[in-house]
């Protein structure tokens, strides 16, 4: 039971116990026990850290890495998949539903409780943001982290979902229309924000803080939302087993076929940025329901039928840019003005044919006396074409969280705001066979996180200690500054990249020979 070690060996000496230890790494040890009488309980408690199963990790007698996981694991396997470690909060995705654990009668239980009065759970921290704000009236941040697929969207839900229960509930009345708006906001940013990536089904592919607007009487009046970062290239690239955002399969199995034939579009199968992931369905998720869901959730922030058709319409005219076809010839790039595809999309989207073919595989360099025309190649010329999709799917995401806020946040509210709670759920990090310069971007807002993480559990409370001259052992905890160093210094990866971008002749190979010959 000695957490880290192996009993390689057990020998009876005659009432005495023998025994060979080997840890992880690789140490040995022998040990002999006192006699043990046959009718005492032979556990060897001299060998064993006390196995603990308490709700706040720093209680435990022991301070140590198999501990905390020890005590998780435990928690986890009755399904307590909610621990505190002082000031957070670690949730251990159980991969399943539970609607009980986020029932209206739980919310019920954490109201009005302080955190420790119940067990650990989403609730109670959101429960110590609303009383903290409500005492002491000052503005609170809940910070969402973790990995890709550990439930940080789900989490920030359920945090959002709580808000506005209690409120109601504390106000004596039915959920207001601005609380069901803002809890609309979810399918609506999932839909066009969030996608099916290796590790996760609904990964959300950018990052979303969402402000809770009360008023003097702490009454929920509005929200507004601040988003970070769209993963464009997903739109016209994905890895295997991955998707597109859930909108386009939502909008395919939705539409009725009238509608389909008014934006010309047919099956995923027949779109080039729908179907390099391969498999374009998720199990246990109806794309048409969600469809529903999500137009209910557009009419209830205001855009109305004819609007979401204008989006639709947006949405179809991408598809049919991604199977535009450019002809490739040894040094340039080739697309006829009448190529079926690129008629299509400019049909929907009400562009000249014969100018948008025109700049897809030409460019324009103006200088002070004169503009010059130059062909483009194959491949500069795919990439113009995708980025011109890439420029209107971002675009319109900026529309409608615009419009979102437009709608929940008016102008005349702007002076009723006395207080608010931001929810951050961030994007979770990961590690693709090919990673994008946004994915990477991603990555290093986490480590950043991490690094606030690490500050405030870690260096901030250890100093206090210092201070308070308290006998004290240093918790060892891995510090990623130089992580960020490396990324963020006056020579590091985005200063490099930054110079290179700015010369005429910049290139990939010189800037990776850059950053080899100085990090």
């Amino acid at each position: 039971g000695w957490l880290g070690v192996e009993i390689v060996k057990s020998t009876n000496l005659n009432d005495k116990y023998q025994l060979e230890l080997v840890s992880e790494d690789g140490r040995t040890f022998k040990l002999e026990t006192s006699s043990l009488d046959e009718n005492e309980n032979s556990d060897l408690p001299l060998l064993r850290n006390p196995i603990e199963s308490v709700e706040d990790l720093t209680e435990l007698s022991y301070l140590n890495e198999p501990s905390v996981l020890n005590a998780i694991k435990d928690r986890y396997s009755q399904f307590n998949i909610y621990t505190y470690s002082g000031i957070v909060l670690i949730a251990t995705n159980p991969f399943q539903r539970n609607d009980e654990l986020y029932s209206p009668h739980r919310i019920q239980r954490y109201a009005s409780k302080r955190r420790g009065e119940e067990e650990p759970h989403l609730f109670a921290i959101a429960e110590e943001a609303y009383r903290c704000m409500k005492t002491d009236g000052e503005n609170q941040s809940i910070v969402v982290s973790g990995e890709s697929g550990a439930g940080k969207t789900v989490s920030a839900k359920y945090i959002m979902r709580y808000f506005a229960s209690v409120d109601s509930d504390a106000n004596n009345h039915d959920m207001s229309d601005t609380e069901k708006q803002i809890l609309a906001t979810n399918p609506i940013m999932e839909s066009f924000g969030n996608a099916k990536t290796t590790r996760n089904d609904n990964s959300s592919r950018f990052g979303k803080y969402l402000e809770i607007l009360f008023d003097k009487e702490i009454i929920i009046i509005g929200a507004r939302i601040r988003t970070y970062l769209l993963e464009r290239s997903r739109l016209v690239f994905q890895p295997k087993t991955e998707r597109n955002y859930h909108i386009f399969y939502q909008m395919i199995s939705g539409l009725s076929d009238d509608l389909k034939s008014q934006l010309d579009i047919s099956k995923i199968e027949d779109y080039h940025y729908l179907n390099q992931g391969g498999n374009h369905i998720i199990d246990g998720i109806d794309d048409k329901k969600e469809f529903i869901d999500t137009c209910e959730a557009l009419e209830l922030v205001g855009i109305s039928k004819e609007k979401q058709f204008e989006l639709f319409r947006i949405l179809s005219a991408l598809l049919h840019i991604g199977n535009i076809e450019i002809v490739k010839t040894r040094n340039d790039a080739i697309l006829s003005s009448d190529e079926p595809n690129l008629i299509k999309a400019c049909n929907l989207l009400g562009l000249d044919p014969v100018q948008f073919s025109k700049w897809i595989v030409k460019k324009q360099i103006t200088t002070r006396s004169e503009k010059i025309i130059s062909n483009l190649n194959y491949q500069q010329a795919c990439v113009a074409r995708d980025s011109v999709a890439k420029y209107i799917y971002s675009s319109l995401f900026d529309w409608l969280v615009e419009y979102i806020n437009a709608d929940l946040c008016s102008s005349d509210l702007q002076s009723k705001i006395h207080s608010f709670i931001g929810v951050l759920d961030i994007y979770g990090f990961e590690h693709f066979d090919t990673n994008s310069f946004e994915q990477f971007c991603i990555n290093y807002a986490n480590e950043k996180l991490q690094q606030e993480f690490t500050q405030h559990v870690f260096k901030l409370e250890q100093d206090e200690y210092v201070r308070e001259e308290i006998e004290w052992s240093f918790i060892q905890f891995s510090d990623n500054q130089p992580c960020i160093n490396v990324i963020e210094n006056k020579l590091g990866i985005l200063s490099l990249l930054d110079e290179e971008s700015r010369l005429p002749s910049g290139s990939d190979e010189t800037w990776i020979d850059k950053m080899y010959q100085t990090l």
